[in-house]
């Protein structure tokens, strides 16, 4: 080999070596919380639907860790300190539109804290307030204290994994089956703190059982059978602390469908499309420190 073949060598070593240096090393980003730490996320939610009505939501949710007893093994209770909704539709969806929100909301900031359960691979709802006007916010608790999304050990920017997790509709009566692509795409300082960044899009869809749908048993005394079914589809942007993994903040838009089939004598029978699509985001506010 000749002399300049040992330089070129030597130099790409070095190169070698320093990209190496440079490299991420893996994190962990499954959380470990304090019991008695509690914390506070601002939640914003709009939800566009297909036939031009606007709900805007403002929240601010609290996670209260009950015990824990290793990285992503907790329990934690949540509630809602504040929940709102503003609605505008056309006159004819406006009243109804604005009753059901203001359920909603009065729900969210009246019902008791739920209670979770949580371990590496596993969630368990362990108690919330009973009914179908809770299962909204219910469902939105949840998500602040699921860990299923993240790595289940060390990992690599680039690294990518898949999650199952069924989404449950008490009110139509169907669980849908979802999947979940997660990928770790950065590691970088986000709001002045090192960070970790996940991105999940999650899809799923399923058929609605016969008279699922509010109005079905009405439709079959005409002869007409309503087909119905659902499509999700959500991408979600989250940042963690890689310190203690604690979300930072969650960006996502999803797009809900809902297609209906009428089967039935013509001209009744027809096909119908509705569709919702909703920009959220959700921040870590405040976390005070646990008493000691």
């Amino acid at each position: 080999m000749e002399p300049s073949s040992f330089r070129w060598a030597g130099v790409a070593g070095l190169l070698l070596a320093s990209l190496a240096a440079q490299a991420p090393a893996p994190v962990t980003l499954l959380p470990r919380y304090t019991a008695g730490q509690r914390l506070t996320y601002s939640v914003e939610i709009r939800s566009v639907i297909s036939s031009g009505a606007v709900l805007d939501t403002t929240a601010q949710a609290e996670l209260r860790i009950l015990s824990s007893t290793g990285p992503g093994a907790f329990t934690a209770a949540a509630r809602f300190l504040h929940y709102a909704t503003t609605v505008q539709a056309s006159p004819q969806d406006q009243a109804a539109l604005q009753k059901q929100s203001a359920a909603t909301d009065h729900a969210a900031v009246s019902m008791a804290p739920a209670e979770f359960a949580v371990a590496p691979g596993s969630f368990k709802t362990v108690s919330r307030q009973a009914g179908a006007a809770y299962d909204q916010p219910v469902e939105m608790l949840e998500e602040l204290a699921r860990t299923d999304s993240l790595p289940a050990g060390p990992a690599k920017v680039g690294a990518a994994w898949t999650r199952t997790r069924t989404r449950a509709i008490p009110t139509l009566n169907v669980s849908v089956p979802l999947r979940l692509d997660c990928a770790l795409t950065a590691i970088a300082p986000y709001a002045g703190q090192p960070a970790a960044t996940i991105v999940v899009h999650a899809t799923g869809g399923a058929a609605l059982p016969p008279d699922a749908l509010p109005g079905s048993k009405q439709l079959a005394a005409q002869g007409l059978v309503a087909e119905a079914s659902v499509q999700f589809d959500t991408t979600a942007t989250s940042h963690y602390r890689l310190s203690d993994g604690v979300l930072l903040e969650t960006s996502s838009t999803s797009h809900n469908h809902l297609h209906v089939n009428l089967v039935g004598p013509s001209p009744a029978a027809r096909s119908t499309d509705s569709e919702i699509r909703s920009p959220s985001t959700v921040k870590l506010e405040t976390e005070p420190r646990p008493l000691t």
